[in-house]
């Protein structure tokens, strides 16, 4: 199966012309990878479902989504220039992040359905970020992301935090969110205890520098972490975007996010 027959794997497909109108508000980063290795059908659509609902949530809450594909060897090979025209970057989930980056694992070592070059890319990008201290929101693999950024590390696989689907496909499934009462995500949602929606095989190991964790699941498994020492840095396990989560958490906490960029536009 080639690229060309997933849906919405071009950039126009997110984008709007009112998206690229620099006006008050403030500009999104959106990064996410378009293409991985062996990319199903079924796991292109849901991108595809996650990253729509992620930008129209963005313009709902008053900001102005920059969609940026770090699979993109041209995107790749700007390097972080493109974080000069945005306020705050949202990363959302994907594949798994090669083991490379935080085990012994030899990054030359192909694994299936991993980019290392989308990975390197992402990782630079978030330690200019954070560097900078600008606001920074990321999502499962985001999330993860984020902490191998900060030199933590992720269990490569756990069972119980995705739908296993009969045509060997994953889904989402419904969990519970213990989040910390002092954490910036319990702020914005007004609560500690939350529903969600999942599905995630990996998680976050050894939390990185800077980091604390700020969410647990029921067994214990980390589902949020916050950068303590950075202004607004914060990385959800969980999916907000997807179609049956909490609406009104998701615009909670996208609006967070649009709220943050605002103030250091």
């Amino acid at each position: 199966m080639t690229v060309q027959d997933h849906p919405g794997l071009t950039l126009m497909d997110y984008q709007v012309e009112d998206d690229f109108v620099q006006d008050a508000r403030p500009a999104i980063g959106v990064v996410v990878a378009l293409w991985s290795p062996n990319l199903s059908q079924h796991a292109a659509q849901t991108m595809h479902d996650l990253t729509m609902t992620t930008v129209q949530t963005v313009r709902d809450t008053g900001g102005r989504p920059v969609v940026i594909d770090s699979s993109d060897t041209a995107t790749q090979a700007r390097g972080t220039a493109w974080q000069d025209e945005v306020d705050a970057i949202v990363y959302l989930g994907g594949a798994d992040v090669h083991p490379g980056f935080y085990s012994e694992v030899d990054l030359a070592e192909q694994q299936k359905g991993i980019d290392q070059n989308a990975d390197q890319f992402c990782l630079h990008s978030l330690q200019r970020a954070i560097t900078e201290d600008a606001p920074v929101l990321g999502i499962c693999r985001g999330s993860q992301l984020l902490n191998v950024a900060m030199g933590g590390s992720i269990i490569q696989h756990i069972d119980g935090h995705r739908a296993e689907l009969a045509d060997g496909n994953t889904g989402f499934i419904d969990e519970t969110v213990e989040l910390g009462p002092n954490s910036k995500i319990a702020d914005i949602l007004g609560r500690t205890n939350v529903e969600v929606r999942a599905s995630h095989h990996q998680t976050i190991d050894d939390v990185g520098k800077g980091l604390e964790v700020t969410a647990r699941a029921h067994d214990g498994t980390i589902e949020g972490v916050e950068h303590r020492d950075k202004t607004w840095v914060v990385g959800l396990q969980w999916h907000p975007e997807e179609a049956n989560a909490n609406a009104e958490d998701r615009a909670k906490i996208f609006g967070a996010v649009v709220a943050q960029a605002a103030k250091v536009r």
